[in-house]
């Protein structure tokens, strides 16, 4: 059994939450997220936004990041590597690690955070989430759903909504065909996201598939 969530967050005091302030429109898409040091995790994001060096100067002022480098630019869109500030910001990283929670998806649209995560039952999303509004975050939950390898069978959330519209695409497109008819890059392309960030949602999606309807 598990716990399906998806919920909306914000906050000056998350991280990028003065630098969504400071820019409205800013989009952003977590790529993926690791930590050698937890109290300081790196991020790699993608960003949407109309003028750079406006987001950079925010990134900056940000006290809620330490570092951030852009590391690769395409069409409208670039991706940064952020790196957490130790002070002046809510430490979630460390909590839903704690927690045994497991996040899926992470973007940052309209000055808040829209996450989907996964937790072993509910009384550990149950601490995760009293953290946060402790912290003064505002919670908004979307999604709550208990799941288990029966109850995914007979239509609960199993995947993401981001991975259950790239395996649709990747299907349409001939991507499991033998030949395949299409490649990463062309699905990439139409997703607007990098090959890596959809090989990331295809493999994660087929495992969950597997998790669900094939394993015991």
């Amino acid at each position: 059994m598990s716990l399906h969530v998806a919920f909306e967050a914000s906050s000056p005091s998350l991280v990028l939450g003065p630098t969504f302030d400071a820019l409205p429109s800013l989009e952003v898409a977590l790529e993926r997220q690791y930590a050698l040091d937890p109290a300081r995790p790196i991020a790699f994001c993608w960003t949407r936004c109309r003028n750079r060096k406006r987001l950079e100067r925010a990134l900056a002022a940000d006290p809620t990041v330490a570092r951030f480098d852009r590391i690769a630019s395409g069409d409208d869109r670039d991706l940064y590597r952020l790196q957490r500030s130790e002070t002046n910001v809510v430490g979630a990283y460390r909590q839903w690690v704690a927690a045994g929670g497991e996040l899926l998806e992470c973007r940052g649209t309209d000055g808040r955070w829209n996450v989907e995560m996964r937790f072993p039952d509910r009384a550990s999303f149950g601490r995760y989430h009293d953290f946060l509004v402790d912290e003064g975050v505002s919670v908004e939950l979307r999604r709550l759903a208990e799941t288990d390898a029966r109850s995914r069978r007979a239509g609960d959330p199993t995947l993401t909504d981001r991975q259950r519209e790239a395996l649709s695409l990747a299907h349409e497109r001939g991507f499991f065909e033998v030949p395949r008819e299409t490649d990463l890059a062309e699905i990439a392309a139409q997703l607007e996201i990098s090959n890596q960030a959809v090989s990331e949602r295809l493999r994660r999606g087929q495992a969950r598939l597997v998790e669900s309807h094939v394993v015991d």
